[in-house]
């Protein structure tokens, strides 16, 4: 069920969501800058042999990271293709308007980066597998993980708690949230998009702290470290807030015959 490798030689045909080191390479420079930041990112927790699944892995620094860390196997986990994606839908923006030619260009780019995650796996010697598929589905057939990295991706789902559900079902043990947050207990939602910005039109959702504590509760998981911390975002050269949830399971899934 995983996908064969990708053989890339050539870095110009790549995009690097996270700057990274690379062997014979050097730097190549990412929209985000984790590298001496990954520990504080996910929220300490201990990799040492364990099963993780990284969702949402983009070009797979956290998964490289993971496996660095000490990890015993690593699932690396993205969409197989842009139609999985939802946009906002501006009424200006082609994907909007013209879906079908928006979808061919993007996918376009999101191929880009895909040869980012493998020519990086490349030069760093990674054993890690990768997975496309969709994220409100993903198969259980892969098996169940010690530690699911969910990190900075849920903002950009039209339906979060779906996606949580999803990404529930193969947790045996450690759910890792990174996100913005709304420092609440309330259960509340701030929809983000505005028509002053509508090229920003990738990110859905802010949570609350409420809403997550209840969301993750539902799905049978504690809370069990909070923080939040300031990451380089290179994009714009500037810091940027974001608070790591650490749950761990405490109910489990009934079984059926």
């Amino acid at each position: 069920m995983y996908v064969d490798p990708r053989v890339v030689t050539d870095v110009s045909t790549c995009y690097f969501y996270h700057s990274m080191d690379l062997p014979g390479i050097g730097e190549v420079k990412g929209e985000w800058d984790l590298r001496r930041d990954f520990d504080r990112y996910v929220g300490h927790v201990d990799f040492e042999g364990q099963r993780v699944l990284d969702v949402g892995c983009g070009s797979g620094f956290l998964s490289f990271s993971a496996e660095e860390a000490g990890a015993g196997e690593v699932v690396s986990f993205d969409m197989d293709h842009v139609k999985r994606q939802h946009w906002i839908p501006f009424i200006q923006n082609a994907s909007y308007f013209a879906p079908e030619k928006y979808l061919v260009t993007h996918n376009k780019w999101v191929d880009k980066w895909k040869n980012g995650y493998w020519f990086a796996h490349r030069l760093l010697q990674s054993n890690a597998k990768a997975l496309y598929g969709d994220v409100y589905d993903i198969p259980k057939s892969i098996g169940s993980f010690d530690v699911i990295l969910v990190c900075s991706i849920l903002e950009h789902l039209s339906d979060p708690v779906r996606a949580l559900a999803s990404i529930s079902k193969l947790a045996a043990e450690v759910i890792v949230i990174t996100t913005p947050i709304i420092e609440s207990s309330e259960r509340i939602a701030r929809f983000e998009a505005t028509t002053s910005r509508p090229e920003i039109n990738f990110v859905w959702w802010t949570y609350s702290l409420g809403l997550y504590r209840e969301v993750l509760d539902i799905l049978g998981f504690n809370i069990q470290h909070i923080e939040t911390n300031k990451f380089l975002y290179v994009a714009n050269n500037e810091v940027s807030p974001r608070t790591t949830i650490v749950a761990k399971r405490v109910r489990q899934i009934p079984q059926t015959d």
